[in-house]
């Protein structure tokens, strides 16, 4: 059940960030090449959170699952493994939801590309059985209960 649900979150999240993404698209000022950079403080700050979102996502990730104990029972495994998950795809949405928000505001092409990047590797994180029972290290009586 806990993947399902991870499941439904991460299409909830993915689906509402293509949302918002489509949103800045058509409903924004259109693509902007001329870039001002003079009084743009974002063109530094997008790239910057966008690197620090990704890495701190595959960091905290990893650092999570390792603190999960091997003896704990399956439900406390997969709730540590569904928060794990959380923290990393709130990790990589806070700085796309900043690019498309930065690009509605001015159309520059950078943050449009930060964004559907991003938006694009929070897409490839979809749980599944097999990348669970990988990462948790199941052993066969856990991977027939799951």
């Amino acid at each position: 059940m806990a993947i399902k649900t991870l499941t439904i979150i991460h299409t909830f999240l993915v689906l509402s960030l293509a949302v918002f993404a489509a949103f800045t698209f058509f409903g924004g000022p259109g693509f902007v090449n001329d870039f001002n950079i003079e009084n743009d403080v974002f063109i530094y700050i997008v790239p910057i959170v966008a690197v620090i979102g990704y890495f701190a996502s595959k960091f905290l990730y990893t650092k999570a699952l390792s603190a999960i104990d091997s003896s704990a029972t399956l439900n406390t495994k997969l709730a540590l493994y569904q928060k794990a998950n959380i923290l990393k795809y709130a990790l990589i949405e806070g700085p796309a939801f900043l690019a498309f928000i930065q690009f509605l505001s001015n159309g520059y092409t950078l943050y449009f590309t930060i964004g559907a990047t991003l938006m694009l590797y929070l897409t490839m994180q979809k749980p599944s059985k097999t990348k669970t029972i990988e990462e948790l290290s199941l052993n066969t009586t856990e991977r027939e209960s799951l």
